[in-house]
């Protein structure tokens, strides 16, 4: 299945408005959506479930809250429970069976990361309480290596389940090692993907931005390639971002979509 980020066409430039949802969706070419949570909106609650369910589109994944693992860092576990429930809550509402969790992000991202990794085991029971599947992304870390992170908690937490992000493993060069040697145990656990490109270099911080398929450095080709060949079957959503100085360019997102499709198509 191909789901297109919420966070691609909401968020700040558009005040993370959710109600804009159903003006913009119909414009993209999927019907599927990977619901962005923004911490704004947890007063809204009760009222941010009952608008998605009115919506005529499926909503398969949903990414929590980023600063859940800065909470984690920070060892504000109460905290961090207490805010990951809630989104567990609203993703079961709205019909979600993947939650994707930044489990170090923000400031102290990495620097206390045997806190971050401690924290997981309870938040993926906490989700399996509510029948979701709690996925962690390689997300950029300001000091070590996501996939040495993924490494730890598959040897702490067997249990474990992850998110792939294209663009991510790009900043670390990890696309081209993700499918050899001692990384190819990811696959096992490895539930859902995001597809998005990066035009920066290696750990090159000045360049952040998500991008469509093709209009950065990511060989795509040769991905799909390496997910044929470990005989992935999971989901995928696309996580570009849609935001340009005169507004919202849907004609290129619906062109990652069709670029998206084909690549998949061949899997």
């Amino acid at each position: 299945m191909l789901a297109v980020s919420t966070g691609a066409f909401i968020g700040r430039p558009n005040q993370r408005n959710f109600r804009l949802i159903e003006e913009i969706a119909p414009r993209i070419n999927c019907r599927n959506f990977e619901l962005m949570f923004y911490e704004d909106w947890y007063p809204q609650e009760k009222e941010l479930a009952e608008y998605i369910k009115a919506l005529p589109y499926s909503f398969p994944t949903f990414h929590c809250d980023k600063f859940i693992g800065e909470h984690l860092a920070r060892e504000e576990f109460g905290k961090a429970y207490e805010l990951f429930e809630i989104n567990c809550r609203i993703a079961k509402e709205i019909g979600a069976g993947i939650l994707i969790i930044h489990l170090w992000n923000g400031p102290t991202s990495d620097r206390n990361i045997d806190a971050n990794i401690s924290g997981y085991p309870k938040l993926m029971e906490i989700a399996s309480n509510y029948g979701l599947t709690a996925t962690v992304e390689n997300v950029i870390a300001s000091g070590g290596s996501p996939f040495t992170y993924w490494h730890r908690l598959i040897d702490g937490c067997p249990g474990v389940s992850f998110t792939y992000d294209t663009k991510m493993a790009q900043f670390d060069s990890d696309n081209e090692r993700a499918f050899s040697g001692e990384n190819l145990r990811f696959w096992e656990h490895i539930r859902h993907i995001h597809l998005n490109d990066r035009a920066g270099g290696y750990r090159d911080w000045s360049d952040y931005r998500a991008l469509n398929i093709g209009e950065g450095n990511v060989d795509f080709e040769s991905f799909f390639k390496g997910l044929k060949s470990v005989g992935y079957r999971g989901g995928f959503t696309i996580e570009a971002n849609a935001f340009k100085p005169r507004g919202l360019d849907i004609a290129a997102l619906n062109a990652c979509i069709e670029k998206a499709e084909r690549l998949i198509g061949a899997l």
